[in-house]
């Protein structure tokens, strides 16, 4: 891989700003693909081996992509005085061909060799926003965002038969919108506050060969197996409508050990709303909001010792990451289990 870019930053006017960008890459993927299977049943009856290949199969493909991308950004940014900020970007961007080393999708007992690469993946995003400064304080940012995806590579985890750990797959055509609000306070010398809300709306715009979700897997139609389904207009995995943190932090000055610094006491909340946690949207893989604390104490120093006592998850919310189907089976699924409630001590020392 390899890059060249460029970007220049011009006041055309008092306090307007002019940011164009330009990048061209260059990529080149080579990969051969070799899965032997063995060991197990050991026979040369082929009707035996056929229902042993249903289950798990040899499969190898040798394929590779060498290929150029040409992208771009233009900013907008305006500072009419000291306390505002307001900016406007319109950019493109891409993520490299992709290839699949983790087993195929078998359907109807042919290897589906057509997801063996995965196009390169398209965006053109749209920012507006400003930045304030109400008062000396006290700060305020509002963000607007929109992106458009086309091609996204969907890592995807089938419950199929034959793959081993999901896939990469081209959803057609993704959109990412939403709204980020920031803000932080400094409330006389020793207190501060910091806060920020998310709202985001992200969807499958058109993804028609998606893995069949958990509650699917299996069906046939005419006979035939059904691999793949369309899922336009579904929730992106791992995103919630909602999300939310509050800080706070206390701060006086102290000695200790003879350095000067701060006595620090600190927490923190962050707080989601639901979220699916499949590809595929499931009934069965959809993960409920949660909120989590976790906070610190101790004693900071720009030179010397610093030392904190610190906890995550402080009152031990038992919460899921992920939920994923588990791969080769059509009924059970896997958790990826939260932290629970963790205690530490950090010790830095600066010199």
């Amino acid at each position: 891989s390899a890059a060249v870019f460029a970007n220049i930053d011009w006041e055309a006017l008092t306090g307007f700003h002019i940011i164009p960008g330009i990048r061209y890459n260059y990529d080149k993927k080579d990969v051969t693909y070799d899965r032997q299977v063995y060991g197990g049943l050991q026979t040369n009856d082929p009707d035996l081996i056929k229902l042993q290949q249903v289950a798990y199969s040899n499969q190898s493909f040798a394929t590779g992509a060498d290929e150029t991308h040409f992208t771009y950004q233009l900013s907008f940014s305006y500072r009419p005085g000291k306390n505002i900020n307001a900016f406007a970007t319109f950019s493109t961007n891409f993520k490299p061909v992709g290839v699949n080393v983790g087993g195929l999708p078998v359907v109807n007992g042919k290897t589906a060799t057509d997801l063996a690469v995965i196009k390169p993946e398209y965006v053109k995003d749209v920012e507006i926003g400003i930045k304030t400064r109400p008062a000396n304080n006290f700060t305020l940012d509002l963000t607007l965002f929109n992106s458009d995806i086309k091609d996204y590579q969907a890592n995807v985890q089938s419950p199929e038969i034959g793959v081993n750990r999901g896939y990469l797959a081209n959803a057609e055509k993704v959109n990412v919108k939403g709204l980020e609000l920031d803000a932080s306070l400094l409330a006389g010398e020793h207190f501060s506050f910091t806060g920020s809300l998310a709202y985001t709306d992200a969807r499958y715009v058109k993804f028609t060969n998606a893995p069949l979700p958990l509650e699917e897997t299996g069906q046939t139609k005419d006979g035939q197996q059904v691999a793949f389904k369309d899922i336009s207009g579904g929730e992106l995995p791992g995103i919630s409508k909602w999300a939310g943190s509050l800080s706070t932090e206390f701060t006086t000055p102290v000695a200790f050990l003879g350095k000067a610094g701060k006595f620090i006491i600190g927490i923190d909340g962050f707080a989601r709303s639901s979220f699916s946690s499949s590809p595929s949207p499931s009934a069965y893989l959809n993960i409920d909001g949660y909120t989590l604390f976790n906070g610190r104490i101790g004693f900071r120093s720009n030179n010397g010792l610093s030392a904190f006592i610190w906890g995550h998850n402080l009152f031990d919310k038992n919460y899921f990451e992920q939920l994923l189907p588990a791969g080769g089976n059509a009924g059970q699924y896997a958790a990826v289990l939260g932290d629970p409630l963790t205690f530490g001590i950090t010790l830095r020392y600066n010199l």
